[in-house]
């Protein structure tokens, strides 16, 4: 493979990878988290990082506030959110299969008891479409439309 080739490959994957991590959203915790909210790309996860190295992020983790918990952990939910933007194409196709172990930690973020496992994996499988409507759906309308059913659902219900 010649040095032109090389480079071409080398771009297409480096923007591959950087339009995969666009999607991502979680940026932890803190005073940066908070002023980034909602913000996409590594740009702001950057910022974000930067503006909680800048000021003081102890008093976040220490107050428990801003998404923080003493114990440096960020909160169950953006736990909830990194783990499912990481993992979203390992959950799309073990929901389409109705199990799994990337399925069963999601559930376990979730709050689901072992005793409701089972019915998770089949509200997920059931109702895959309404889930995952889009190959364009992105981890948070994921979760959003997943808690929805899970809603409707009289065995999940109380979740």
């Amino acid at each position: 493979m010649n040095k032109k080739s090389l480079l071409v490959l080398v771009t297409l994957l480096a923007g591959a990878a950087a339009a995969h991590a666009g999607s991502y959203t979680g940026a932890g915790c803190g005073v940066g988290a908070m002023l980034m909210k909602g913000q996409k790309g590594n740009g702001m996860i950057g910022a974000a990082a930067f503006t909680n190295g800048s000021f003081c992020n102890s008093f976040s983790i220490t107050t428990e506030t801003m998404g923080c918990t003493a114990d440096g952990v960020v909160k169950n939910e953006k736990k909830l959110e990194v783990y499912a933007a990481a993992n979203l194409q390992k959950l799309s196709k073990e929901m389409a299969q109705g199990g799994g172990e990337y399925l069963a930690g999601l559930s376990k973020l979730m709050g689901v008891k072992e005793a409701q496992k089972e019915a998770f994996f089949r509200l997920a499988q059931q109702r895959y479409e309404k889930i995952l409507p889009s190959a364009a759906t992105d981890s948070a309308a994921m979760i959003k439309n997943l808690r929805a059913e899970m809603a409707s659902d009289p065995a999940l219900s109380i979740l």
